[in-house]
Formats: structure tokens, C-alpha cells, sequence
């Protein structure tokens, strides 16, 4: 970090250095009556001294360029005074730096768009725009078909000083939306659909940039990008995200049977569907979206049964242990909702307890017909549903699989692999990276070792007596990450 800071400092100094071997003499026989004048605005760069403009953002260090600049009492942009150095400072110049901030136009349009620098013989001003943050655009609203007339709205951040707003063709047409609205927060544009729009893309212009997002005029087929979980723990809440879900009303599940829109809940955004699995399917497949722009499935394998290695169920089962407890939920206390049988870890390890709460089991390893040998092992993760009660503290787990000790996952705490964070008082899906488990290449040969444990070992290494665990767990399978 220093050197990059003294690196930057050298070409500062080089940067006034030119300017000072450029300028007229300085000295106080210097005429002060003539009127300062600004020319120009520039990088301090040496390498880009030629290049001028007539806006930057905040944080940008620039030089002013000018005639007749002696004596600077005060220096603004947008009518706010900021700090200068009056030793960066000449007759021809001002290297200022734009503060951090500054009020924007882009928020406050009453401000000028200007640097105004005041000498002792008078004042110079200069149009300037300091720009605010991009545009971005998340979404776009409207009942399709799409009709001129009618309302659309676009979702998004920083509609500060639009431009122009226009449906964009590939072929280079333009249809300019001329009535139009930015809210107060800038996150939201309402506008009328003009006459004569088509397929293309929805371009909102800003001083700062441009954005755009496809339209269509007609409404497009839905999208399914990801989900909460493939194994959704049965009557718990799981999601569906992607996009152009419109007037969603059903799920299909594997080709098995329907989530009808009435237990459908789909956010406003329409890029999120909320439902809950009423029923375990009975094999894996595709989940498919129905709505006002057609159907669409998966890529996805969903409910990959043939992936389990343990759900207490009807694969594997439960060996030895303390500390533990079987559990089929009854939707009045925690965890609410399972699938058929979770286990549960709980009570109070005590301080640095190294051998309890341990729950030692016979898993069902998928076969080589289900992945395959040569799948590379960095290509897979152990996959499980997981809910965390009470806070952990200092509480952690060693995962251990097929009996290897010498490659076993320790001090292990349970994170959603959407969100990345520990949830409490609900189900999350979390994956290990299955090379923590084992040295070998692929899945092959770690198909091939002979034991078929997995086990579940809780510690606490720290002086807290007073830790809690409630902690149960379901549906641990192997997922290559590669298709899944």
C-alpha cells in the first residue's frame, strides 16, 4: 500500500512539475488586475495531461486549468466550498480533489453544475458535472400485451438526471417515451407507452450513463435461474428464482403432481416463487413453471433421490451415539416441519468437550451408475438439510465420512449456501466440499473403500459451560456442483 501511495505522490509532483516549467513566472510583481479565467479540467496524470473533459464522479483528483489564477481565496463546485492546497496552486492552475460528499445535482437539481474559483482580483467559472452513480435496471412492469397508453414501470437504482427514455430495436429504430416519471427515491421510472413500440430492448438514458433491459411486447416465457434447495425439507417454505414469472398458476414437480397457484405466493418482483413441497416425490426430475408467457423446466435435476446417502428413512440408518434423538415434526415445535425422520443433536456439551453429542452412522453411497467414477472429487459436495435452534456459540461439529479419521471435517459450523450465513428457527441447505473428506481424484475410488459411515462429532473448545446445542439434521446426499 505505501508503495502504490508513493508511486501516486511521484506522479503528482511530476505532474506540477510540468505544469510549473510551463507556466509564466510567479512572483509578486505578477499583475493582478487581469480577470482569472478556467480553460479547461484535466487528469493529473502526466500520461493523460492532454485529455480534458467536463465531468467526474466524486473522489476523482483533477487539474484546473486556467490564466490569471494567483492568489485563490476559495474554491466551489456546485456552489459548496472545498479544501485546496494552495501549494498545488499556480497562476495556470489548481489541482483540487472532488470530495466524497459533495451534493449532487443528480439529487439536488437546483445546485449549478459548475466550479467557481474566487482570487483576490476576482473569479472564474467553469460548467462542470460531477456525476452521480450509473443507472441499473433489475425488472420491468407492465399487463401485456404491450399497448400504447398504458403503464410501465422500471425497477432499478440511481434514475438520477434521465435523459431520454426509448424502446431500442436491433434493426436501429427508436420509440421515445416522452411522458414519464422518476420517483423520489430514484428507484423506480413510471412511464406511458408510446405508439409504435416492438421487440427490443428498454434504454434509460442518464447524464452519467445509459442502461437498458430487453422488451418485449408480449410477454416472455418464464425463467427458472436457481432455487433455496433440490431436497426441500416436505411443508416447509422453499423458493424458486428467475425471472418473467406473470400470472404463475402451477409447479410441476418431477412430472408427479402440481403446486397449484392458490399455494403459490409470487413476489412483486416476479423473479421469486414461494411454495411449499406438499408431498415427497418418488423420483427425480424437473420442475416446471407454468405462466402467462408459457412453461419452462429446470436444467436442473430436482429431488435427486438416487444422490442420498442418509435420511434415516428408507436409506441408511442410525448406528450409536449420546446425546441424540429421532425426530418426526408435528408443525408445533421446533423444527416444525421433516421429511419423514431427521435426527436431533441436543443439550449441553459443557466447556472443552471434545467427545459429545455424537451421532454415528450406516449410509447408502450413491453407485458409479448414479456419478460417475471419473467424476473429479473438487466437483462434488456433501449436501444436507440443516436446523440450527439455538445460537451455536462456540459449539462446532467434525464431519467424518466412510471412517476416515485422517480426512475429517472439523470445526464445522452449518452456513446456508444461499446466503452464506448460519439461519436460526429454520431449515438451510448447506454443502461441504467433498475433497475436506477424502485425498483421492475422483468418485470412483472413493466408491470403492469398503466403509460406508457417516458420522456427526460435537465439540466445544472454549471455557463456556454454557453453550446450548439443538441442532437436527436431513437428506445428506452428494451432488456433483458441475450439473447440480
Amino acid at each position: 500500500m505505501k508503495a502504490i501511495y508513493d508511486n501516486n505522490r511521484f506522479l503528482l509532483f511530476v505532474f506540477i512539475a510540468i505544469i510549473m516549467l510551463n507556466m509564466p513566472s510567479c512572483s509578486r510583481n505578477n499583475d493582478l488586475t487581469m480577470t482569472p479565467v478556467i480553460t479547461h479540467v484535466r487528469l493529473t496524470d502526466p500520461e493523460k495531461a492532454d485529455s480534458t473533459f467536463v465531468g467526474a464522479f466524486p473522489g476523482t483528483m483533477v487539474a484546473v486549468i486556467g490564466k490569471n489564477l494567483d492568489g485563490i481565496q476559495k474554491i466551489y463546485i456546485n456552489d459548496q466550498p472545498i479544501g485546496f492546497n494552495a501549494n498545488y496552486c499556480t497562476s495556470t492552475s489548481a489541482i483540487i480533489s472532488i470530495p466524497a460528499d459533495l451534493l449532487l445535482t443528480g439529487t439536488n437539481p437546483d445546485l449549478p453544475n459548475e466550479i467557481r474559483i474566487e482570487t483576490s482580483h476576482g473569479e472564474a467559472r467553469f460548467n462542470f458535472h460531477i456525476y452521480s452513480p450509473a443507472p441499473q435496471i433489475s425488472r420491468i412492469e407492465l399487463n401485456y400485451p404491450a399497448k400504447a397508453g398504458e403503464k410501465l414501470s422500471i425497477y432499478g437504482l440511481n434514475f438520477y438526471e434521465v435523459k431520454k427514455i426509448a424502446f431500442e430495436t436491433a434493426t436501429g429504430s427508436s420509440v421515445s417515451a416522452t411522458e414519464y416519471e422518476v420517483d423520489k427515491d430514484y428507484d423506480k421510472i413510471d412511464l406511458k407507452i408510446p405508439s409504435g413500440v416492438q421487440d427490443g430492448r428498454l434504454a434509460v438514458y442518464c447524464i452519467t450513463d445509459s442502461v437498458s433491459i430487453a422488451f418485449t411486447t408480449h410477454v416472455s416465457p418464464p425463467i427458472i435461474k436457481s432455487w433455496s434447495s433440490d431436497m426441500p425439507i416436505i411443508g416447509d417454505q422453499a423458493f424458486i428464482t428467475g425471472a418473467n414469472f406473470i400470472n404463475v398458476t402451477k409447479l410441476n414437480i418431477n412430472g408427479e403432481f402440481d403446486v397449484p397457484d392458490k399455494d403459490l405466493m409470487v413476489a412483486k418482483s416476479q423473479d421469486t416463487i414461494y411454495y411449499r413441497l406438499p408431498k415427497t416425490p418418488t423420483k427425480s426430475g424437473t420442475i416446471t413453471v407454468h405462466a402467462a408467457g408459457g412453461q419452462s423446466n429446470s436444467t436442473k435435476l430436482f429431488y435427486p433421490i438416487e444422490n442420498l446417502v442418509l435420511n434415516w428413512d428408507e436409506i441408511g440408518h442410525y448406528e450409536w451415539g449420546d446425546n441424540n434423538m429421532p425426530v418426526m415434526a408435528d408443525g408445533t415445535k421446533p423444527p416444525y416441519f421433516t421429511t419423514g425422520t431427521a435426527y436431533r443433536i441436543f443439550g449441553s456439551p459443557g466447556a472443552w468437550q471434545y467427545w459429545w453429542g455424537n451421532l454415528s452412522n450406516k449410509g447408502s453411497y450413491p453407485t458409479i451408475n448414479t456419478i460417475p467414477a471419473n467424476t473429479p472429487i473438487g466437483n462434488l459436495v456433501l449436501r444436507f438439510e440443516c436446523f440450527v435452534n439455538e445460537p451455536l456459540a462456540t459449539a462446532t461439529f467434525d464431519l467424518q465420512l466412510k471412517g476416515n479419521g485422517d480426512k475429517m471435517v472439523s470445526d464445522y459450523v452449518p452456513r446456508d449456501r444461499n446466503s452464506n450465513k448460519t439461519n436460526l428457527g429454520k431449515w438451510m441447505t448447506c454443502d461441504i466440499l467433498f475433497n475436506r473428506f477424502t485425498t483421492v481424484a475422483d468418485y470412483g475410488r472413493f466408491a470403492a473403500i469398503a466403509s460406508s459411515e457417516l458420522s456427526i462429532f460435537t465439540k466445544n473448545k472454549a471455557d463456556n459451560a454454557n453453550v446450548k446445542v439443538d441442532i437436527y439434521f436431513d437428506n445428506f446426499r452428494i451432488i456433483d456442483t458441475s450439473k447440480n
